[in-house]
């Protein structure tokens, strides 16, 4: 038995007439009867009775209807999915991210927009700094990942791409000296107890923060470690210290924090996403050519 037999099995019994059935398949009168005529010798019963004015179904012929209907919506129903998933359309996308990236413009805009364009793909968002990111896509258990610039993200397995670019602020609580200022140098911060992500983490903004203060002509007096971004900016907001943030986590709105221009160079940090080169599955090649025809943002958020 196969596909034809039962498309032919249904449209006669639905048509309950040979011809009407051949016209309906777009196919000759003879043919069709061939194939009902195999599909009972193959069952070993008769599935219609034949007559002057067409055909009735028999017992069997009642039986099978509806099972042949099943089996032919199945096999549409297969074939349509397996289609969507080869085109993306339909599957799963696991995307790892920063704590500080819903605060960012292109992270939020690039999932409400995949999902408007393909909102029978799953995604799977997972919280992650950007160490366990790099090291869950090369154990592929995310597909995709929202970092910033860290030495880690150089493997060759990995390729990334730049979506939004940002200024770096001083973050300093209201009442300290320096929140009339209206812009500060890092060495301006030289003396001051910094809060800053935790040396485990791989966190880019952290290898970013000590080399432009090595570049200042200073190391760091570090007061406290973070695990992310909100929480840093809850520390400066406490009192505890100073720090250098996106300007992205303004947004974050805390209290007695003042946010600061800097006059140094090379002060902005970037959004990237990163992914295996070897990946070309449809829901993660989807998003990248959403995101490359997405324009860059440089955020012109400021203090």
């Amino acid at each position: 038995m196969d596909l034809r037999h039962l498309r032919y099995f249904v449209a006669v019994a639905e048509e309950r007439h040979f011809s009407r059935a051949a016209q309906r398949l777009h196919v000759s009168q003879p043919p069709l009867s061939q194939q009902i005529q195999a599909l009972e010798a193959e069952l070993g019963v008769p599935l219609f009775t034949r007559g002057r004015g067409g055909v009735q179904r028999t017992a069997a012929g009642d039986a099978l209807l509806p099972l042949a209907r099943a089996i032919l919506d199945a096999v549409e129903h297969a074939m349509t999915q397996t289609r969507r998933v080869g085109r993306g359309d339909a599957g799963r996308l696991t995307v790892g991210f920063a704590g500080s990236m819903p605060f960012t413009d292109v992270m939020p805009r690039l999932l409400r927009d995949y999902r408007a364009a393909w909102p029978q793909v799953t995604l799977d968002l997972r919280e992650q700094p950007s160490q366990a990111q790099i090291d869950d896509l090369l154990a592929h258990r995310i597909d995709l990942g929202f970092i910033r610039p860290t030495t880690l993200m150089h493997d060759a397995r990995l390729a990334t791409l730049v979506v939004q670019r940002e200024p770096l602020l001083a973050a300093v609580h209201s009442d300290h000296p320096l929140a009339t200022q209206p812009a500060v140098s890092l060495a301006d911060l030289r003396d001051q107890p910094f809060v800053l992500y935790s040396a485990r983490l791989g966190s880019g903004l952290r290898e970013q923060t000590l080399a432009l203060c090595a570049q200042a002509g200073f190391a760091p007096r570090i007061a406290q470690e973070v695990h992310e971004m909100p929480t840093l900016i809850g520390l400066i907001s406490a009192g505890l210290g100073v720090g250098i943030v996106a300007a992205s986590m303004q947004r974050a709105q805390l209290p007695f924090v003042t946010y600061l221009h800097l006059h140094d160079e090379n002060v902005t940090t970037d959004v990237l996403l990163a992914w295996r080169r070897d990946d070309d599955t449809p829901p993660l090649r989807n998003f990248l050519k959403l995101a490359t025809v997405t324009p860059l943002s440089n955020a012109p958020l400021s203090g």
